[in-house]
């Protein structure tokens, strides 16, 4: 099949790509620096100021009807569904008592002691609203905690309400319309030089002063006054966005922060920008056929079976080798997402990237991991095209393992089909996905499911319904679809062979998430592009819901 029948064929499906499939927030064409820079901090301290706002309702609820009760549980669960990247809540007593979780899948902390944990030391101690560093979670990830004291009707100090989320979450939100379309990158750092942000996924989580790769002295002067000055402004030398090349950066930056969080958000801007886009021009066109990008991973894996490992990834990091044409190039990764070819982006080989995710959300690198685990396979996502300036494209991808170990793939561009699916669309997604999946852990799962497959029901709402399965596989509702219900769709492929049920089985797995596929709209009768959202419900099965390209 060529990739442009491809392309006519999602064109087609998806129709015209309208609100629900289109570069985020469009910034203004005079953006600047400094625009971007005051536009990010005001942003990031709204969004923290909303959640605070929200804990503080909550803490109003549980202080009247008590910290165990079934009003305030019902209003730390409605903040959760207002701010949907927040991952948990608990409740917690003046001793250091867990009495509320939300949601259900955190029901083992109930009843845990965390009065030696620091940061439940320090919300008793202060008594007052707290943003924390980023810290280990004991709802197993990392992330903030931000929490509101509790107290009863005598004013009495009772305990603490406390949401969790991953800082990129919230910032991304702002930072995205931002930055979209201009040629500023943004990063955001804790003063003890803790990444929480970056435009380059891969940069968060590292630490400014002690990750290896930060260790030139020209860089550590530089980290060095970002942390210790609220705001400024300098140069330094670092690899471009896509880790390409080394480049001189303009960096400006300023604090954002509330409740004792004090984050330095640094806007920055290749200097030397118009030598690389002379190297892009350089490039030729890629190839046009998928089948072609098949049957070239295919040679490749062959190639590394007979070469072995390291003469393999010589020749695949080889920009001018035979495994490089135009666009069309091998990559390869361990199967735990470490980088081991990438010819174009050498500056990641070695980097761990199995938590990077796309513009809308999509964790591919884990989702290709899963699929080359699983024998091979085709899977979508957004990356960008350094045909086209490196604007982001939807692009096709295949891997196949060369052995248990790694594995190697290559994509093609889908361009015209759409870049991504809108902030707004994404979090209302999200939360008709979680609102299931609260129903569900309430009510169980046999009335859920009916409930989900009720076509004159609240949750049967044409390409907005919510779909539900079991972690094996077996439908357990798919409202439009019931002839389908109780039969196992584990190998189910969309016509481009995506294993549609197991990267979502992979992704709730995770602990929910997004993923791509092409399938069955209700609405135009026809297949589309859909980006899904799915959910646990507990770890024997997941709900999910769609939005549609052009919805």
């Amino acid at each position: 099949m060529r990739i442009t029948a491809i392309i006519a064929t999602l064109l087609i499906a998806a129709a015209v790509i309208g609100a629900g499939c289109t570069e985020e927030g469009q910034p203004p064409q005079q953006v600047t620096g400094d625009s971007v820079l005051l536009d990010a901090v005001s942003g990031i301290n709204d969004e923290l100021e909303s959640v605070r706002a929200s804990t503080a309702e909550d803490a109003r609820a549980l202080g009247g009807t008590g910290l165990t009760s079934t009003a305030g549980k019902e209003a730390v669960r409605q903040t959760m569904l207002d701010h949907p990247y927040t991952e948990s809540a608990l409740v917690i007593t003046k001793d250091g008592i867990v009495v509320t979780a939300v949601p259900e899948n955190y029901a083992d902390l109930m009843n845990s002691d965390l009065s030696s944990n620091p940061q439940t030391q320090r919300a008793v101690l202060e008594q007052a609203p707290i943003v924390s560093q980023v810290f280990s979670l004991e709802e197993g990830f990392s992330g903030i905690a931000q929490s509101y004291p509790v107290f009863g009707e005598e004013e009495e100090y009772l305990g603490f309400v406390s949401i969790a989320y991953r800082p990129d979450a919230l910032i991304d939100r702002v930072i995205a319309p931002l930055t979209n379309g201009t040629p500023y990158d943004v990063w955001v750092t804790q003063t003890d030089g803790r990444v929480i942000y970056d435009t380059t996924p891969e940069e968060i989580g590292r630490n400014l002063f002690s990750d290896p790769g930060y260790q030139s002295p020209g860089l550590q002067e530089a980290f060095g006054r970002i942390v210790a000055e609220p705001s400024g402004s300098l140069e330094y030398s670092f690899w471009d966005r896509n880790w390409e090349r080394n480049v001189t950066k303009e960096a400006k930056w300023d604090t954002a922060g509330i409740d004792g969080a004090e984050w330095r958000v640094v806007v920055t801007r290749n200097t030397d920008a118009g030598d690389l886009q002379a190297a892009i021009r350089e490039r030729q066109p890629a190839a046009d056929a998928a089948d072609e990008m098949k049957a070239f991973v295919a040679g490749a894996a062959l190639y590394a079976r007979e070469h072995g490992r390291t003469d393999a990834l010589a020749a695949f990091n080889d920009p001018d080798g035979e495994f490089v044409r135009g666009e069309l190039y091998i990559f390869a990764y361990d199967m735990n997402g470490t980088v081991l070819a990438l010819p174009f982006q050498q500056g990641f080989i070695g980097t761990d990237r199995s938590g990077v995710h796309d513009s809308s959300g999509v964790a591919y690198i884990y989702g290709m991991s899963r699929i080359a685990a699983e024998g091979g396979g085709s899977i979508y996502y957004v990356y960008p095209n350094p045909a086209n300036g490196y604007a982001e494209e939807l692009k096709l991808g295949y891997v196949l393992p060369v052995d248990e170990t790694w594995f190697v793939g290559s994509g093609v561009y889908m361009p015209g089909v759409g870049t991504g699916f809108d902030t707004q669309v994404r979090e209302t997604l999200v939360q008709r996905v979680k609102s299931a999946r609260d129903y569900a852990q309430e009510h169980g799962r046999e009335a859920a499911c009916a409930a989900f497959n009720d076509l004159s029901g609240d949750f049967a709402d044409g390409g907005a319904y919510i779909f539900a399965y079991e972690t094996d596989g077996t439908t357990l509702a798919l409202p439009y679809q019931p002839e389908f219900v109780g039969t196992n769709r584990l190998g189910l492929e969309d016509r481009f062979g995506v294993r549609v049920t197991m990267l979502e089985i992979a992704a709730a797995q995770a602990g929910g998430g997004y993923v791509y596929v092409t399938y069955y709209n209700p609405d135009t009768g026809l297949d589309g592009l859909k980006l899904c959202y799915v959910a646990p419900v507990d770890g024997e099965w997941f709900v999910g819901s769609g939005v549609y390209a052009g919805a």
